[in-house]
Protein backbone atom coordinates (compact mmCIF):
# COMPACT_ATOMS: atom_id res chain seq x y z
CA UNK A 1 0.00 0.00 0.00
CA UNK A 2 2.98 2.28 0.14
CA UNK A 3 3.99 4.39 -2.84
CA UNK A 4 7.64 5.12 -3.50
CA UNK A 5 8.68 8.21 -1.57
CA UNK A 6 11.03 9.05 -4.40
CA UNK A 7 8.27 9.11 -7.02
CA UNK A 8 6.10 11.30 -4.81
CA UNK A 9 8.96 13.72 -4.21
CA UNK A 10 9.83 13.89 -7.90
CA UNK A 11 6.24 14.59 -8.91
CA UNK A 12 5.85 17.28 -6.28
CA UNK A 13 9.19 18.88 -7.06
CA UNK A 14 8.38 19.02 -10.76
CA UNK A 15 5.24 20.93 -9.95
CA UNK A 16 7.09 23.53 -7.90
CA UNK A 17 10.07 24.20 -10.11
CA UNK A 18 9.05 23.42 -13.70
CA UNK A 19 6.84 25.75 -15.74
CA UNK A 20 5.01 24.10 -18.62
CA UNK A 21 2.93 25.35 -21.51
CA UNK A 22 -0.75 25.95 -20.89
CA UNK A 23 -1.59 24.56 -24.31
CA UNK A 24 -1.28 20.77 -23.72
CA UNK A 25 -4.60 19.30 -22.66
CA UNK A 26 -7.23 16.62 -22.93
CA UNK A 27 -10.57 17.99 -24.05
CA UNK A 28 -12.67 15.08 -22.83
CA UNK A 29 -14.67 17.14 -20.36
CA UNK A 30 -15.63 19.98 -22.68
CA UNK A 31 -19.35 19.20 -22.77
CA UNK A 32 -19.78 18.22 -19.13
CA UNK A 33 -22.22 20.00 -16.87
CA UNK A 34 -20.65 22.35 -14.34
CA UNK A 35 -22.32 22.41 -10.94
CA UNK A 36 -20.13 24.87 -9.00
CA UNK A 37 -20.90 23.23 -5.69
CA UNK A 38 -18.09 22.19 -3.40
CA UNK A 39 -19.09 19.47 -0.99
CA UNK A 40 -17.81 19.57 2.58
CA UNK A 41 -18.08 17.09 5.39
CA UNK A 42 -15.82 14.80 7.45
CA UNK A 43 -12.07 15.09 6.99
CA UNK A 44 -9.00 13.03 7.86
CA UNK A 45 -7.42 15.89 9.83
CA UNK A 46 -8.12 19.47 10.83
CA UNK A 47 -6.36 22.60 9.59
CA UNK A 48 -3.85 22.63 12.45
CA UNK A 49 -2.73 19.06 11.68
CA UNK A 50 -1.86 19.82 8.05
CA UNK A 51 1.75 20.62 7.15
CA UNK A 52 1.99 24.41 7.07
CA UNK A 53 2.41 25.56 3.48
CA UNK A 54 3.72 28.90 4.74
CA UNK A 55 6.56 27.07 6.49
CA UNK A 56 7.87 25.15 3.49
CA UNK A 57 6.91 27.18 0.41
CA UNK A 58 9.09 30.10 -0.76
CA UNK A 59 7.33 33.47 -1.21
CA UNK A 60 5.54 33.94 -4.53
CA UNK A 61 7.32 35.98 -7.23
CA UNK A 62 6.93 39.75 -7.02
CA UNK A 63 6.85 42.41 -9.73
CA UNK A 64 10.29 42.75 -11.27
CA UNK A 65 11.17 39.12 -10.58
CA UNK A 66 11.90 37.14 -13.78
CA UNK A 67 9.58 34.44 -12.47
CA UNK A 68 6.74 36.97 -12.37
CA UNK A 69 7.45 37.78 -16.01
CA UNK A 70 6.95 34.08 -16.72
CA UNK A 71 3.70 34.18 -14.75
CA UNK A 72 2.46 37.01 -16.96
CA UNK A 73 3.49 35.22 -20.15
CA UNK A 74 1.69 32.05 -19.10
CA UNK A 75 -1.41 34.01 -18.16
CA UNK A 76 -1.53 35.72 -21.55
CA UNK A 77 -1.04 32.38 -23.34
CA UNK A 78 -3.94 30.93 -21.40
CA UNK A 79 -6.21 33.94 -21.89
CA UNK A 80 -5.62 33.69 -25.64
CA UNK A 81 -7.44 30.34 -25.53
CA UNK A 82 -10.71 32.00 -24.51
CA UNK A 83 -13.61 30.42 -26.37
CA UNK A 84 -11.65 27.34 -27.46
CA UNK A 85 -12.32 23.73 -26.40
CA UNK A 86 -9.39 24.02 -23.99
CA UNK A 87 -11.03 27.03 -22.34
CA UNK A 88 -14.21 24.98 -22.00
CA UNK A 89 -12.23 22.21 -20.35
CA UNK A 90 -10.77 24.74 -17.92
CA UNK A 91 -14.32 25.81 -17.11
CA UNK A 92 -15.28 22.23 -16.31
CA UNK A 93 -12.10 21.74 -14.27
CA UNK A 94 -12.90 24.82 -12.19
CA UNK A 95 -15.77 22.94 -10.59
CA UNK A 96 -14.01 21.38 -7.61
CA UNK A 97 -17.05 19.52 -6.29
CA UNK A 98 -16.41 15.88 -5.45
CA UNK A 99 -18.88 14.52 -8.05
CA UNK A 100 -17.23 16.53 -10.82
CA UNK A 101 -13.66 15.63 -9.87
CA UNK A 102 -14.66 11.96 -9.53
CA UNK A 103 -16.13 12.08 -13.03
CA UNK A 104 -13.02 13.80 -14.44
CA UNK A 105 -10.63 11.21 -13.03
CA UNK A 106 -12.81 8.17 -13.79
CA UNK A 107 -11.72 8.19 -17.44
CA UNK A 108 -7.93 8.05 -16.89
CA UNK A 109 -8.44 5.75 -13.90
CA UNK A 110 -10.30 3.29 -16.11
CA UNK A 111 -13.07 2.72 -13.55
CA UNK A 112 -16.17 4.70 -12.58
CA UNK A 113 -15.57 6.50 -9.30
CA UNK A 114 -18.88 7.09 -7.52
CA UNK A 115 -20.65 6.52 -4.18
CA UNK A 116 -22.28 3.43 -5.70
CA UNK A 117 -19.32 1.77 -7.44
CA UNK A 118 -16.42 2.78 -5.17
CA UNK A 119 -17.82 4.12 -1.87
CA UNK A 120 -14.54 4.09 0.06
CA UNK A 121 -12.58 5.76 -2.74
CA UNK A 122 -15.33 8.34 -3.17
CA UNK A 123 -15.22 9.08 0.57
CA UNK A 124 -11.48 9.64 0.33
CA UNK A 125 -11.97 12.12 -2.50
CA UNK A 126 -14.73 13.89 -0.60
CA UNK A 127 -12.71 14.19 2.62
CA UNK A 128 -9.63 15.41 0.75
CA UNK A 129 -11.61 18.10 -1.00
CA UNK A 130 -11.24 19.91 2.31
CA UNK A 131 -7.99 18.41 3.63
CA UNK A 132 -5.88 19.01 0.53
CA UNK A 133 -7.96 21.70 -1.18
CA UNK A 134 -8.42 23.96 1.84
CA UNK A 135 -6.38 23.00 4.90
CA UNK A 136 -3.09 22.12 3.20
CA UNK A 137 -2.66 25.45 1.30
CA UNK A 138 -4.35 27.58 3.95
CA UNK A 139 -1.44 29.11 5.88
CA UNK A 140 0.40 30.38 2.80
CA UNK A 141 -2.81 31.63 1.21
CA UNK A 142 -3.71 33.67 4.26
CA UNK A 143 -0.18 34.95 4.84
CA UNK A 144 0.63 36.12 1.31
CA UNK A 145 -2.88 37.02 0.11
CA UNK A 146 -1.50 37.21 -3.39
CA UNK A 147 -3.60 39.04 -5.95
CA UNK A 148 -5.12 36.73 -8.54
CA UNK A 149 -4.27 37.26 -12.21
CA UNK A 150 -7.81 38.08 -13.33
CA UNK A 151 -7.91 40.83 -10.69
CA UNK A 152 -4.46 42.11 -11.71
CA UNK A 153 -5.48 42.32 -15.40
CA UNK A 154 -9.09 43.37 -14.70
CA UNK A 155 -10.38 40.44 -16.74
CA UNK A 156 -12.95 37.75 -16.06
CA UNK A 157 -12.22 34.09 -15.45
CA UNK A 158 -13.88 31.12 -17.11
CA UNK A 159 -16.04 30.71 -14.00
CA UNK A 160 -19.53 32.12 -13.31
CA UNK A 161 -19.48 35.64 -11.85
CA UNK A 162 -20.66 34.53 -8.41
CA UNK A 163 -17.83 31.97 -8.17
CA UNK A 164 -15.36 34.52 -9.51
CA UNK A 165 -16.37 37.04 -6.87
CA UNK A 166 -16.03 34.44 -4.12
CA UNK A 167 -12.30 34.01 -4.87
CA UNK A 168 -11.49 37.63 -5.71
CA UNK A 169 -9.80 38.44 -2.39
CA UNK A 170 -8.97 35.08 -0.79
CA UNK A 171 -5.39 34.64 -1.95
CA UNK A 172 -3.96 33.10 -5.10
CA UNK A 173 -0.84 31.33 -3.77
CA UNK A 174 -0.77 28.33 -3.73
CA UNK A 175 -3.56 26.80 -5.83
CA UNK A 176 -5.92 24.67 -3.76
CA UNK A 177 -7.50 23.14 -6.87
CA UNK A 178 -4.07 21.96 -7.99
CA UNK A 179 -3.12 20.64 -4.56
CA UNK A 180 -6.33 18.61 -4.48
CA UNK A 181 -5.92 17.20 -7.99
CA UNK A 182 -2.28 16.30 -7.35
CA UNK A 183 -3.15 14.58 -4.10
CA UNK A 184 -5.95 12.61 -5.75
CA UNK A 185 -3.72 11.63 -8.67
CA UNK A 186 -1.07 10.22 -6.33
CA UNK A 187 -3.72 8.20 -4.50
CA UNK A 188 -5.26 6.87 -7.70
CA UNK A 189 -1.81 5.98 -9.01
CA UNK A 190 -1.20 4.01 -5.84
CA UNK A 191 -4.46 2.10 -6.29
CA UNK A 192 -3.86 1.45 -10.01
CA UNK A 193 -0.18 1.80 -10.95
CA UNK A 194 -1.03 0.61 -14.45
CA UNK A 195 -3.10 3.78 -14.93
CA UNK A 196 -0.62 6.08 -13.21
CA UNK A 197 0.63 7.78 -16.38
CA UNK A 198 -2.86 8.77 -17.52
CA UNK A 199 -4.00 9.84 -14.05
CA UNK A 200 -0.95 12.01 -13.41
CA UNK A 201 -1.24 13.59 -16.86
CA UNK A 202 -4.85 14.54 -16.18
CA UNK A 203 -3.90 16.04 -12.81
CA UNK A 204 -1.23 18.13 -14.54
CA UNK A 205 -3.81 19.41 -17.02
CA UNK A 206 -6.24 20.13 -14.19
CA UNK A 207 -3.63 22.40 -12.62
CA UNK A 208 -2.92 24.12 -15.93
CA UNK A 209 -6.64 24.79 -16.26
CA UNK A 210 -6.33 27.21 -13.35
CA UNK A 211 -3.81 29.26 -15.34
CA UNK A 212 -5.93 29.17 -18.49
CA UNK A 213 -8.99 30.17 -16.46
CA UNK A 214 -7.13 33.19 -15.06
CA UNK A 215 -7.78 32.15 -11.47
CA UNK A 216 -4.11 31.41 -10.68
CA UNK A 217 -0.62 32.34 -11.76
CA UNK A 218 1.63 29.57 -13.03
CA UNK A 219 3.75 29.81 -9.88
CA UNK A 220 0.58 29.30 -7.78
CA UNK A 221 -0.11 26.09 -9.68
CA UNK A 222 3.50 24.90 -9.40
CA UNK A 223 3.39 25.46 -5.65
CA UNK A 224 0.01 23.72 -5.45
CA UNK A 225 1.57 20.60 -6.93
CA UNK A 226 4.13 20.56 -4.14
CA UNK A 227 1.39 21.09 -1.54
CA UNK A 228 -0.49 18.12 -2.98
CA UNK A 229 2.60 15.95 -2.60
CA UNK A 230 3.12 17.17 0.96
CA UNK A 231 -0.48 16.34 1.82
CA UNK A 232 -0.10 12.86 0.36
CA UNK A 233 2.86 12.34 2.70
CA UNK A 234 0.88 13.68 5.68
CA UNK A 235 -1.95 11.22 5.06
CA UNK A 236 0.35 8.20 5.33
CA UNK A 237 0.53 8.59 9.12
CA UNK A 238 -3.24 8.80 9.64
CA UNK A 239 -4.88 5.44 10.53
CA UNK A 240 -8.33 6.49 9.26
CA UNK A 241 -6.85 7.24 5.84
CA UNK A 242 -5.00 3.93 5.74
CA UNK A 243 -8.20 2.09 6.65
CA UNK A 244 -10.12 3.78 3.83
CA UNK A 245 -7.29 3.10 1.39
CA UNK A 246 -7.39 -0.60 2.23
CA UNK A 247 -11.11 -0.65 1.50
CA UNK A 248 -10.60 1.39 -1.68
CA UNK A 249 -7.98 -1.09 -2.90
CA UNK A 250 -10.41 -3.95 -2.29
CA UNK A 251 -13.07 -2.10 -4.29
CA UNK A 252 -10.72 -1.52 -7.18
CA UNK A 253 -9.49 -5.12 -7.19
CA UNK A 254 -13.08 -6.38 -7.18
CA UNK A 255 -14.07 -4.17 -10.12
CA UNK A 256 -11.00 -5.18 -12.10
CA UNK A 257 -11.76 -8.86 -11.45
CA UNK A 258 -15.31 -8.35 -12.70
CA UNK A 259 -13.98 -6.72 -15.86
CA UNK A 260 -11.89 -9.77 -16.68
CA UNK A 261 -14.53 -12.39 -15.95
Amino acid sequence: MKKSALSVALFAACGLFITTSTFAADQSGKDAEVTWHKMTGPTFHDAAQAFSSKAYLPPPPKKGDPLFALDIAEYKAGYALKGTPRWKQATVDSDMSTPNVARIFSKPFGLTISPETTPALYRIMDYLNVDSGDYAPETAKKFYLRERPFVYFKHHTCQPLAEENSIRTNGSYPSGHTAYATNIALILSQLRPDRGDAVLKRAWEYGQSRVICGAHWQSDVNAGRFVGGAEYSRLQSIPAFQKEMKQAQEEVNHLLKEQHE
